[in-house]
């Protein structure tokens, strides 16, 4: 400790209050110069002051940190809005409960039309029966298959993960 150290209780060098807060001189020098630390009186600054300035720098700048990532997250969540928003806009984003109403329609369109196939192309029973039995097993993978898309758009959706 030096000479000045001793006669002035309550004050350290700017050199000890680096070693102190482990940080460096400079970094001292600037949280002095913003007003953080108290002004040093030949090199010296007051304990009490360092420490207390340099916990309250640290709680501000903790407080920013997070003040930021939060109007981060705001500023992506309005991106997407806006980006979910144009899609729709050009037609590049519908709704999921509205394709599934459409491709089921389709689908139901469809084996209605095919429903009178089999007795159009041939008189015999037998035939027929085997004809509305391939029909149906088709369609039954394309209903299982109708099915598994439909329930992963749901869960997508759910999830807001995009489509």
């Amino acid at each position: 400790m030096t000479v000045a150290a001793k006669s002035q209780p309550g004050l350290i060098t700017i050199a000890q209050a680096a070693a102190l807060l482990e940080i460096t001189d400079r970094y001292v020098r600037k949280l002095i110069a913003e007003g953080h630390i108290p002004k040093p009186q030949r090199n010296m600054v007051p304990l009490v002051g360092a420490v207390q300035g340099y916990c309250r720098f640290l709680k501000n700048e903790e407080r920013r940190a997070s003040k930021t990532a939060a109007a981060a997250d705001v500023q992506k969540a309005r991106a997407e809005e806006i980006r979910l928003r144009i899609a729709r806009e050009q037609s590049k984003l519908i709704e999921t409960d509205g394709a599934v109403a459409a491709f089921a329609d389709c689908l139901g369109t469809l084996r209605y039309e095919l429903e009178g196939v089999a007795a159009a192309a041939t008189r015999d029973l037998g035939t027929r029966e085997r004809i509305k039995s391939l029909q149906n097993e088709a369609f039954g993978r394309a209903q299982r298959k109708f099915s598994a898309k439909k329930a992963a758009l749901q869960s997508k959706s759910a999830r807001g993960i995009k489509k």
